[in-house]
């Protein structure tokens, strides 16, 4: 009768962890942090993921620190073009056109610097962030140096890529129409096992940070479904690190959502 008790015993507490494990790595969201853990916990730096998936109206999100706010290096730059399209209503002048295509598709820092300028610099920044309730941004003088967190920047990639009460159409259009057409030498990161996206990637040697390498974007499957995402790192050995960390997690998640 004892040994019979025993077994039961036993026995339920067997059910008891499948169900437990079941409701922690057996959904498909539980799944995918499992093997994002893998990867972000392993990590000599810092390390967050977010990521939007419409289907469910639902902000996926893990990081390594949660409390942590990273340098945007020229993630940032996505940012700079928003507010200033919002600034000004009548578009962008010709010269300031031809600016936002090198600040998005070449990164180039003179480009991003000029229009900067044009739109307030730190206290324009600071005012896009608040117009895209992006809270946990901090706009700093040198614009590399700005502060966010990866789901701030899925607030803007969302106003971006699905709908939004600032940005109106032509504006969002034109936004996503130059994260389409980056340098073939800037597809890295977040579209790693994509065939159709639209990214900025930022990346940085600073101080002690050492490498902060982020990318940020949309993509879209071969099954018309999306999502926007947006990964963040520091503390990276080397810009490669850093790229090859948000690969495994760009396609981990591609796995998932695909």
């Amino acid at each position: 009768m004892a040994r019979r008790r025993k077994f039961r015993f036993w026995a339920i507490v067997i059910i008891i962890a499948s169900i437990l494990l079941y409701r922690r790595f057996g959904t498909l969201e539980g799944r995918m942090y499992h093997d994002w853990k893998n990867i972000i916990y392993t990590s000599n730096g810092n390390v967050a993921v977010a990521i939007y998936s419409p289907k469910n109206h639902k902000t996926y999100y893990q990081a390594k620190n949660p409390n942590h706010k990273f340098h945007t290096a020229s993630t940032v730059k996505v940012s700079i073009l928003a507010g200033l399209l919002l600034k000004q209503s009548d578009g962008l002048s010709k010269h300031q056109y031809s600016l936002a295509e090198k600040m998005i598709e070449e990164s180039d820092n003179d480009s991003t610097t000029e229009l900067f300028e044009d739109l307030g610099e730190r206290e324009g920044l600071q005012d896009t962030f608040e117009k895209f309730g992006m809270n946990d941004s901090v706009a700093k003088q040198s614009w590399g140096l700005t502060l966010t967190t990866p789901r701030d920047q899925i607030k803007l990639l969302n106003n971006i890529f699905y709908s939004s009460n600032v940005l109106n159409s032509s504006q969002r259009k034109l936004i996503a129409d130059l994260m389409n057409e980056v340098e073939m030498d800037q597809r890295w990161g977040i579209s790693a096992g994509s065939g159709h996206f639209a990214l900025k990637n930022g990346w940085l040697n600073y101080g002690k940070s050492d490498w902060i390498v982020n990318s940020i974007g949309y993509i879209t499957n071969n099954d018309g479904s999306t999502y926007t995402i947006a990964v963040y790192t520091d503390k990276n050995t080397s810009m490669e690190n850093g790229q090859q960390t948000i690969e495994q997690i760009a396609r981990i998640a591609k796995s998932y959502l695909k």
